[in-house]
């Protein structure tokens, strides 16, 4: 009997009736994303698939949930779903019938300075060429004119890369090679964020934008090997898009997804143990004493969870352990403040649709306040002055976050160390307080009888909620050099299997990564019906071919 167990506790009659011994073809670890993408390919395929989730619901960071107090909703952690226009799973499962919407806003990015000037990011280039204009002509034409370039680069190969396994170092030279523009890619990828910035606009205050929206997910942006990402990530700040009722509604269409091809959830059931016999997987224990047998096991929990906690470090090969040991977090975590206010932010700038923006960025006048900022917290200071972040008013895109007409839902997030100087039982009020008082500098209205009540959650508050997001740690773990493509999460393990038979990774540590790209969970879903020799129902979307016919086969 395959029952749904999402967001409710377990009925006693439902552990009468399940086994304490079962047999599986697939047991997936962790409902977040990366793991419901997984389980859905491998049970439509016809797999016998279960998937456990330790907390009550289903969805990781996919979470919308009544955390400021009674009638009021926010989404405390996946907000900006960046990749909509790519992901796989968006068009080889039918979402919308279970409600998933999307809403992409033109105005996309503000940026608002204390004196009343602004700058916008918008999905379309002229909207952001002509509120340049005022700030920057050389930059507003350029930015036309590299935007472009840029554009192709990230829509026609490291887009749709992200769904295809990763190429080693010198197979990604060679592929390149093939065309003017994979050279381009090759050139701006050995350069870091800041120099690439740098090179092509001129005010200090435009740079500082596109700095923040290509470098506020975690890259260094004075690191070098990094740059691919500036054409990606800028591309997709301009694209943006907001689960309408919430991002747990793509959860919940996923989960439901799941169930009606045959899957199994079993929430509030936490994975105590992953049996490994002879170097391959057997079994997964449950806490409540259950054992899930199983031919395969795909864990989308972090690297230290799932190999030195599950399968246990005396089980692990000599590099595996050595890579899982030397694995490092994020550079930084994030504090988020939660408003619920009688109306919406009004900024004092006067530029039509800074108010109406998804997000806008506030606290900082120029590059070096922003790099400041990161400095300090990678060295787990947060200097109160200097500190800055981005604002998002939730409720002009989706109402029904609140219960009470006109009230307001919004929240502040800024970036923070996990291990901040003094700690955060007694440092959080004040940072809380900070956060109000740099949003007033650009919203006076967020103050007084306006704001109803706040919120803050702090990089320890997110551990406690998602335990294998250590340290507050959102991608499960840094994007350096190191711990990118084929290296991530080991050489060993960025094809999805792992050294151990039957053990497969599939979560935000697993190339390609982490923000709810789905890339993960979809490479695994492939490799582990290859693996176990199903066939795959599913086909590559248009851009993946294109991208292989251009870079990967020999006739091209």
């Amino acid at each position: 009997m395959v029952k749904e167990l999402v967001g409710q506790p377990h009925p006693q009659s439902f552990f009468s009736e399940f086994p304490s011994e079962s047999e599986w073809d697939v047991v997936v670890i962790g409902a977040g994303p990366n793991g419901l993408i997984t389980a859905n390919y491998l049970a439509k395929a016809g797999l016998k698939v279960v998937l456990v989730e330790r907390r009550y619901e289903i969805g990781g960071g996919l979470a919308t949930e009544e955390i400021l107090f009674p009638g009021y909703y926010t989404n405390i952690h996946a907000v900006y779903h960046m990749m909509v226009d790519f992901m796989p799973v968006l068009r080889d499962f039918d979402l919308e019938r279970h409600g998933t919407v999307w809403i992409k806003p033109n105005h996309q990015t503000a940026m608002v300075f204390p004196d009343g000037q602004s700058i916008l990011l918008t999905r379309m280039i002229e909207d952001t060429v002509d509120s340049w204009h005022r700030i920057s002509k050389p930059d507003a034409v350029n930015f036309g004119r590299v935007m472009r370039k840029w554009r192709k680069i990230a829509r026609e190969i490291v887009a749709p890369a992200t769904y295809i396994p990763p190429l080693a170092p010198l197979d990604i030279i060679e592929a390149m090679g093939r065309t003017e523009l994979g050279e381009e890619m090759l050139e701006l990828s050995e350069r870091s964020p800041l120099d690439i910035i740098s090179e092509h606009f001129t005010d200090d205050r435009i740079r500082a934008l596109l700095l923040y929206v290509t470098c506020m997910w975690g890259l260094d942006p004075e690191e070098t090997g990094v740059g691919f990402f500036v054409p990606l990530l800028l591309d997709r700040a301009m694209n943006k898009c907001y689960c309408q009722g919430g991002s747990h509604k793509l959860a919940s269409g996923l989960a439901r997804e799941f169930v009606k091809n045959g899957g199994t959830i079993l929430d509030s059931s936490q994975v105590n143990n992953i049996v490994v016999e002879d170097g391959a997987v057997t079994a997964v224990e449950l806490w409540e004493g259950r054992t899930l047998h199983a031919k395969t096991v795909a864990s989308s929990l972090d690297p230290q969870t799932t190999f030195s906690d599950l399968v246990g470090a005396e089980n692990l090969p000599g590099e595996l352990k050595e890579a899982v040991d030397r694995w490092e977090w994020d550079k930084w975590s994030y504090t988020t403040l939660h408003v619920a206010s009688e109306e919406a932010p009004r900024h004092v700038s006067r530029e039509t649709g800074v108010d109406e923006s998804f997000m806008t960025i506030v606290g900082f006048e120029g590059t070096d306040q922003v790099i400041e900022h990161w400095r300090n917290v990678a060295a787990g200071r947060l200097d109160l002055d200097a500190m800055g972040g981005h604002t998002t008013c939730q409720t002009i895109f989706d109402p029904h976050l609140s219960r009470y007409p006109g009230r307001q839902v919004s929240f502040f997030q800024s970036h923070a160390p996990y291990d901040i100087e003094g700690g955060w039982e007694r440092r959080g009020p004040e940072v809380a307080e900070a956060m109000l008082a740099k949003w007033r500098q650009v919203a006076p209205n967020m103050a007084g009888d306006n704001i109803v009540m706040t919120a803050q959650e702090t990089p320890e508050d997110i551990e406690i909620r998602l335990p294998n997001m250590r340290r507050g740690s959102i991608k499960h773990g840094d994007y350096n050099p190191l711990q990118l493509g084929c290296f991530r999460p080991s050489q060993d393990c960025s094809s999805s299997a792992t050294p151990i038979d039957g053990l497969y990774v599939c979560g935000a540590s697993t190339y390609p990564g982490g923000l709810v790209i789905g890339g993960p969970g979809y490479l695994a879903a492939g490799r582990i019906a290859d693996d176990m020799g199903v066939e795959r129902w599913w086909k590559p979307t248009v851009e993946m071919e294109r991208y292989t016919a251009t870079y990967l086969t020999d006739d091209a």
